[in-house]
């Protein structure tokens, strides 16, 4: 059995998920506001003075609305904790492009840059060339790290240096609109290989001549999954492009053969993220998408109306042997080294994201897979009838966790991660989904590219 870094924590994970039983009583969860793609800065009601009359305000960046709300609701938490230490959140939220270039510039610099900010994991390589501007949370997730996924903590590492406090697990499963699928002849429950997933593709085509499924073209998500699942990654230990292997083609083998038989569409906006992909799910137009367990906010907080009709599985496998799910995405959330406020901003960001508090409150308010493993012995978030994710999905996302726990594949982000990603949305999945290329010729010719770009690791 092929097993990761991250198994050994699932391991540890499904001895305490056996062990739950019942439901406790419920909490609920906070709503959360629907995404808005426009730039916004808004301050944050600042808190009743303390004892010493000072609250200090903490400038907040990221491209998540989410992210915010659950910065500016854990303030209020800390600030009932910190009599003290009050803090005010300011957020400004600045679209995925913008704010990393702006973040970059800032730091090349030395101005301009708040006192935390969001980095998403594409990105974070930029982030850790040469003198490294974070700084060092190491001493502030000291009290959690008994606690926490180590694997996860060492994605937003550098040379033994904590530079970013992740959010979630980010365990990639299926979704599945069974009302969709009912009216297709499609019962989700018999599909456990790709081969069982393509059957299920023509038959839903053959019986309502729609597509089930869809076909990205910007990211690379379902070739990702599709080559993970096979334990190889875009790069090697060095970092560098390897789109030419067996497992690869293989992959973009089976994408190309769902589109060429027509039982694939093109989903608008490239993938299912994007405000077209989104609409499009929303609108009944895709039955099934494969995207990691941080997706279920998009469902909560922008399709409403899909309420009870959606049920969360493990993926697809190509046989026996395959991994079951991998880590996609994920943000960092960070602090400027040379921040007046750096040291207060360390510990409530740390305290926010990687305390068992925090952990649960990301679950609980966005749907993050928890990496406080205590979460998982909590029977008042894992099993809570008030929860609103619990509430909106048929199934529970931790009994899909607890189905993958071992067979989890470790996705490498490194020095040109960022630069494949872009040069594969922008240029390879069009020239063989929607220009019909040959797969073959178009991998080698983006393979010899790539690494004519590519920068050997230091």
């Amino acid at each position: 059995m092929k097993t990761t870094r991250l198994a050994s924590i699932f391991l540890f994970v499904v001895l305490v998920l056996s062990l739950l039983a019942g439901c406790a009583a419920p909490q609920p969860a906070a709503e959360q506001p629907a995404a808005d793609p426009a730039t916004e800065a808004v301050a944050a009601d600042a808190p009743a003075e303390a004892a010493t009359g000072k609250v200090t305000e903490l400038t907040v960046w990221s491209f998540i609305d989410q992210h915010l709300t659950f910065f500016q609701k854990m303030a209020e938490t800390w600030n009932a904790e910190h009599p003290d230490e009050q803090i005010a959140i300011v957020p400004t939220k600045i679209p995925w492009t913008e704010i990393h270039d702006q973040l970059y510039a800032g730091m090349m610099a030395g101005e301009g840059l708040p006192d935390i900010a969001d980095i998403e994991i594409s990105r974070w390589p930029q982030f850790m060339e040469g003198d490294v501007q974070l700084l060092d949370l190491n001493p502030y997730a000291e009290p959690y790290k008994a606690d926490l996924v180590a694997p996860i903590m060492d994605v937003f590492s550098k040379d033994g240096h904590l530079y970013g406090a992740p959010s979630h697990l980010g365990a990639t499963v299926m979704y599945y609109n069974t009302e969709l699928l009912e009216q297709g002849g499609v019962d989700y429950t018999t599909i456990k290989t790709w081969a069982d997933y393509e059957k299920a593709l023509k038959t839903y085509k053959d019986n309502t001549g729609k597509y089930m499924n869809y076909c990205e073209t910007y990211g690379a998500y379902q070739f990702t999954v599709l080559l993970g699942e096979q334990g190889k990654d875009l790069i090697d230990d060095q970092g560098m492009p390897q789109l030419t292997t067996p497992e690869a083609m293989k992959a973009v083998a089976e994408i190309k053969k769902w589109k060429d038989e027509d039982i694939c569409s093109l989903i608008p906006g490239g993938n299912a993220d994007t405000d077209e992909g989104k609409a499009a799910v929303a609108n009944g137009d895709v039955a099934a998408l494969m995207y990691p367990l941080w997706y279920m906010s998009r469902f909560s907080d922008e399709m409403p109306q899909l309420a009870g009709k959606i049920a969360i599985a493990p993926l697809p496998v190509w046989d026996d042997s395959s991994y079951k799910s991998m880590g996609l995405g994920g943000t960092g959330t960070t602090v400027y080294k040379n921040s007046p406020n750096a040291d207060l901003a360390a510990r409530f960001i740390t305290w926010a994201k990687l305390s068992e508090l925090g952990s649960a409150t990301l679950w609980t308010d966005i749907g993050f897979d928890p990496i406080n493993v205590k979460v998982y012995e909590n029977l008042e978030v894992t099993k809570d009838p008030g929860n609103k994710f619990l509430q909106y999905f048929q199934t529970n996302p931790f009994d899909v966790l607890f189905l993958v726990k071992d067979q989890m594949f470790t996705i490498k982000t490194m020095q040109n991660t960022g630069t494949i990603n872009t040069y594969l949305s922008t240029n390879t999945w069009n020239r063989i989904l929607v220009d019909g290329e040959d797969p073959v010729t178009v991998m080698e010719e983006t393979q010899a590219e790539l690494m004519s770009q590519a920068d050997p690791q230091d």
